[in-house]
């Protein structure tokens, strides 16, 4: 099993405010948004709700530090387009304007793990609209994971508190005291407030 602390660029230390925490997370939340697109192009939704879905993506996932107001538009061409050619261009799908936000992630200055935490949480809420099974890194669902639980309000640090969280699913593991385990995305929906199903006490070793 990973030690996982020592992987990031938190640690489990005191409770404190982490927002200045930094690491370069862009390529970790290009590659979110761009499983968001895929998802999105195979989803079996109407033209409008799949516009409406992108939309509250990119405004969810979006941050002062990385903005994508620029999604809104269509991807930028290689080359120089005829003359009157943009005026027949099709508008930019909502899958496309996903992948352009992505562009605009993998080319930002460093972008640090709550930027992450933020695509992970609208790439969560989009999988769960469109009936989708999330897809997670395990480096990226462990640093959100490690983010979310050094934050985390009274109610679910009375639960992690003095703990060890361990995803099986992702082979990571951080903090001290007792494991209590779940899947990464269980595990990412308790600590984001969104689930009342809280990891469970690892069984014994004899039982595994």
């Amino acid at each position: 099993m990973a030690d996982f602390m020592h992987e990031l660029p938190l640690s489990w230390r005191p409770r404190r405010d982490e927002s200045d925490v930094t690491g370069d997370w862009r390529d970790a939340v290009a590659e979110v948004i761009d499983v968001a697109a895929t998802q999105l192009d195979a989803a079996e939704v109407g033209a409008a709700t799949r516009e409406w879905l992108a939309t509250d993506f990119l405004r969810a996932a979006s941050s002062r530090r990385l903005m994508f107001a620029k999604a809104d538009a269509e991807p930028v061409a290689d080359t120089e387009p005829e003359a009157g050619a943009a005026a027949d261009a099709p508008p930019a799908s909502p899958a496309d304007r996903l992948r352009a936000a992505a562009v605009t992630a993998h080319t930002a200055r460093t972008v640090p793990v709550r930027v992450l935490s933020r695509a992970v949480a609208a790439y969560l809420t989009l999988a769960r609209e469109i009936g989708a099974t999330p897809t997670l890194a395990p480096r990226t669902s462990g640093a959100v994971a490690l983010y979310l639980a050094a934050k985390a309000p009274t109610p679910i640090r009375a639960v992690i508190s003095g703990h060890t969280l361990r995803a099986p699913d992702a082979d990571w593991d951080f903090g001290r005291g007792p494991v209590l385990e779940a899947d990464a995305v269980p595990m990412l929906e308790f600590l984001l407030g969104r689930s009342v199903t809280a990891p469970r006490p690892a069984p014994p070793a004899s039982a595994t």
